[in-house]
């Protein structure tokens, strides 16, 4: 009898959601996690308050926020 190349295994799935599809939408949705992040930073740096309690307090850019009034 001759057995054939390709053997058929049923994957995983809970309510259609396999392991590939689920890689897929975990990356899409960092991706637009930090966009969304990023640009809320972007609209609330002005912000006193949020310049010197977070932005400035960021190890490595943080001097660029600090206020040279203090």
């Amino acid at each position: 009898m001759v057995e054939p190349r390709i053997k058929y295994k049923p994957a995983f799935a809970i309510k259609g959601m396999n392991a590939e599809r689920a890689g897929f939408w975990m990356r899409s949705s960092a991706r637009w996690g930090v966009f969304a992040g990023v640009t809320v930073v972007f609209f609330v740096s002005q912000v006193p308050r949020v310049k010197q309690d977070v932005l400035s307090k960021i190890p490595v850019i943080g001097s660029y926020w600090k206020d040279t009034e203090e």
